[in-house]
Formats: C-alpha cells, sequence, structure tokens
C-alpha cells in the first residue's frame, strides 16, 4: 500500500488521539518487612510510564456482551494505536487513562489479549479497567 495514504490517514486521526500511559512489567524487591519463610514481603516498583498516543472508545457492558467473547463488565475501553505501539500495549502490565487503571488481561481470556488487526498498520486493543490505587493493580 502507498505510504503517502497511510501517512494521510495517520494525520486525519491525530485529532481524536489522546495520550494512553504504559506501565510495563513490575519488578519484586524485597522491603523492609520480607518474609523469607513465608516468601513475603516483595514491593513492586514500575518503570517510568511510557506516552502512547492512541484513539480511546469507552465500550458499554452490553457491547462487550454483544460484540467480544461474551463478557459482561463495565469500565472497558477500546484502543487503536499504529502495529509498533501495540507490541509495547500487550506487554504492558497496565495502563492508565484519564486516571484509570487498566489491563489487557482478563481472567476470562487467559493469557490472551483482544487483539484485533484493523487496515492501514493499525491495530484494535480491548482493555479492561483494574481500579484507581496503585496497590491493588500489581
Amino acid at each position: 500500500m502507498n505510504k503517502n495514504i497511510i501517512s494521510q490517514i495517520n494525520r486525519s486521526l491525530d485529532g481524536y488521539k489522546q495520550t494512553v500511559w504504559v506501565y510495563k512489567k513490575a519488578t519484586n524487591i524485597v522491603s523492609s518487612n520480607y518474609d523469607s519463610y513465608r516468601n513475603l514481603g516483595y514491593s513492586k516498583t514500575y518503570q517510568s510510564p511510557t506516552p502512547v498516543n492512541a484513539v480511546v472508545h469507552q465500550i458499554s457492558s452490553t457491547g462487550l456482551i454483544a460484540k467480544e467473547i461474551g463478557l459482561s463488565l463495565t469500565g472497558a475501553i477500546e484502543i487503536m494505536v499504529s502495529g509498533m505501539d501495540a507490541s509495547l500495549i500487550k506487554n504492558a502490565s497496565k495502563l492508565k487513562y484519564r486516571g484509570q487503571f487498566y489491563t489487557t488481561f482478563h481472567k476470562a481470556l487467559g493469557t490472551k489479549n483482544l487483539i484485533t488487526n484493523l487496515p492501514f498498520g493499525m491495530k484494535k486493543i480491548v482493555c479492561f479497567m483494574q481500579g484507581n490505587s496503585d496497590e491493588n493493580n500489581a
């Protein structure tokens, strides 16, 4: 496909793109309350988040039931990103959008992500809401 057409489409989407912060996998560090017998007391540290520009669309719970694999959740979003950013989001531990944390994994999916190929090298990824606090989003 002509790269000029793809660049024109990406420029036309620039007005709709919003920033999504991508947190990479956390590392476990032994904290001050570490217990070697029970293997407890780790603290998770995240690297600085990476900003990704994406077109974000809120999904209603009925949309998840009808469109995807039968999930009945609230607070899911669809993000549309370029192919290079999709691999970054696929390997992320969590995403932050408008103060809410999301993840690409859900217990009904196992270890799989809901990623759909779109024309012009774009990908659509469904993200599920986790919550607000950092302690709950490990």
